[in-house]
This record gives structure tokens, sequence and C-alpha cells, in this order.
């Protein structure tokens, strides 16, 4: 029993102390969709030898690409695959790789980065499998886009039509008749005075 035991403890040593698997991935793993966003590629050494070269193939979607200054390195790219190499990345260390991209307007796909990593010894190993393999690819998921809607245009101004009624024009009218009655009056009562007074 105390054989066992020890046995027990000892294997679990081992896996606590174990160092995790080298990985590739892309920061942020998460972004909004159509929208431009910097990524780093980050690629770890794993290997008592250094990483020389990095190659990834950039998912179909991405536009206006622009690649960000990677000292040490030199950058090739032939179609959709980037290549770097040149440069040296030690046991446990990181290399990154930095690039802007516009990202498709598709919310919820996820965005695959396929990358083959090469070491001075020859060895080559290709993070190209799924998300729970051993050797996964580089994912970044697409979350929905928060855009703010434009403000309504204001109304347009209220205008003002004057317009005449027409009970306006018939009282307009019915004083200027008044006034030519009335004055009618006035000259044929002066005629009629005129005339009286001769005769008497």
């Amino acid at each position: 029993m105390r054989r066992s035991v020890l046995l027990l403890a000892v294997a679990l040593g081992v896996f606590l102390v174990a160092p995790a698997y080298a990985h590739v991935e892309v920061n942020p793993s998460r972004a909004p969709a159509d929208r431009v966003t910097r990524i780093v590629l980050r690629v770890e050494g794993e290997e008592s030898v250094p990483a020389v070269k990095v190659a990834v193939q950039m998912p179909a979607g991405l536009t206006d690409i622009k690649f960000h200054s990677t000292p040490g390195w030199k950058r090739t790219e032939t179609g959709r695959v980037v290549t770097w190499s040149g440069g040296a990345i030690e046991l446990e260390q990181f290399g990154r790789f930095p690039f802007t991209a516009h990202l498709p307007a598709t919310p919820g796909k996820v965005l695959v980065f396929p990358t083959i990593e090469t070491y001075s010894n020859g060895k080559v190993v290709r993070w190209i499998g799924a998300e729970s393999s051993d050797t996964p690819a580089a994912r970044l998921l697409l979350t929905a886009s928060k855009t703010t809607q434009p403000p309504p245009p204001p109304p347009p101004p209220a205008t003002t039509v004057t317009t005449t009624s027409p009970s306006s024009d018939q009282g307009d009218n019915a004083v200027v008749y008044w006034v030519i009655g009335a004055g009618s009056a006035v000259v044929i009562a002066a005629f009629g005075l005129a005339l009286w007074r001769r005769r008497h």
C-alpha cells in the first residue's frame, strides 16, 4: 500500500513540474468584426535549439494587412502565406510578429492561423490542428461589432404661409362700395340744393 502511494506521489510530482506544451497564439483571441485590429502572432520555442523560421497562412477575409517591425527577422510573402526567417526564438521564449488588418464582417466566425515553426536542427512543428489537439492552430473569434448609429437629422424648419380669406376680400369690397355710394349721395344732394335756389 505504501509503495502504491509513493508511486502515485512521484507520478503527480512529475506531472506538476512538467513544462506546459509550447504553442502558437494570436493576441487578442477575440475582436469585433468589421474593424481594423492590431494582432500579434506569438510563437513559443520548445526545443533546446532556437526556432529560426515561422510561416503562417493568413485567413481568407483579412484585408488591408500591414506588417509592423520585427527586429532581427526578414519577412517574405507568397499569396496568403507570410514567412519570417533569420531570427531566433530560444527555449521557453516567445517570438512576436505584429500586424494590423481589417477583420471580415462575420460575427461568430473563427479565424484560423495555421503556422509552421522550423528549428535550427531541422525539426518542423506544424501548428495546424484542432483546438483540442497537441498542436492547435492559433484562433481568433469575431465578436459582434459595437457601432453607434448616427443621430437622426433635425426636422426642417417650420414655414408660415399667409393666405387671404374670401371674407376679407368681401369686407374690403363692401367698404369701397359704401364710399362710392356716399360720394354719389353727396353729389345728388348738392345738385338738388342748387336747383331749389334757382327756383326761389
